[in-house]
């Protein structure tokens, strides 16, 4: 019934995630307060900053984006604490990624173009939220070790990876050298954030949040797949024959 194995489709939606990752951050970045959403790393260094009073840099933001992602993650992780087994798509994950779009949901609800600074920070929290909770999910998937929201890893993955493919291929070794499907992943989840950067900056210069809608279309589509594909499948993605 599946064009596509189980695996491919597990894969890409992760790609997604990555690509939402790279658009919800340029709406932080843009329209919040020149913060980061899904970037904790840009956070701190914003942090550092502010101290320093460079303009438009809000420390109170910055900690707000960074505790907003701890509390995602913190509440993601409480709710796959209770499965320790490792499922090839645990339906709990169905669960964060739907906690995930009600967040988004709201947050297109409130935003508009004129705001308190206080609906600023509701807005800052709910999108880091979102994604700290995406980012334990990921994790728990644990697809080539590439994370949905910090692109310096899924970089710094890439090029060892590559480093590593041309020492063998050079080497003394005789046999085969081919780059891995998790090195083509990590590859690829670094373009799919970039592309998701550069769609939501294109849409945001010309209709303030309107990039909102498409990680929440991104997720209604991930939703669908998880519901429809990934029920009863064992760790490998095997169909788990029903007991007699």
């Amino acid at each position: 019934m599946n064009i596509l194995h189980v695996k491919t489709w597990r894969s890409g939606i992760l790609m997604l995630l990555c690509m939402s990752a790279g658009i919800v951050d340029v709406i932080g970045y843009i329209h919040l307060g020149r913060v980061f959403t899904a970037n904790m790393t840009g956070n701190i260094v914003i942090l550092g900053m502010s101290f320093a009073h460079v303009a438009e840099l809000s420390f109170l933001r910055a900690a707000l984006a960074c505790l907003g992602f701890i509390a995602g993650n913190a509440a993601a992780a409480m709710l796959l604490s209770g499965n320790k087994a490792k499922g090839f798509w645990p339906a709990r994950i169905t669960l964060i990624l739907l906690i995930e779009l009600v967040f988004y949901l709201l947050f297109a609800w409130l935003a508009g173009p004129v705001m308190s600074e206080t609906l600023l920070h509701v807005l800052i929290i709910l999108l880091s939220s979102a994604m700290g909770m995406q980012t334990t999910a990921a994790r728990k998937l644990g697809i080539a070790g590439i994370s949905t929201t910090v692109l310096t890893n899924n970089l710094a993955s890439v090029i060892e990876d590559i480093v590593a493919y041309f020492r063998k291929r050079f080497g003394a070794s005789e046999k085969t050298v081919k780059i891995s499907g998790d090195t083509w992943l990590r590859f690829i989840a670094v373009l799919i954030y970039c592309l998701g950067a550069l769609v939501a900056g294109v849409a945001e210069v010309t209709l303030a949040f309107s990039a909102i809608w498409i990680p929440i279309l991104v997720m209604v589509i991930i939703l669908i797949i998880a519901l429809k594909l990934f029920r009863g499948l064992d760790e490998n993605g095997d169909r788990i024959p029903p007991h007699s």
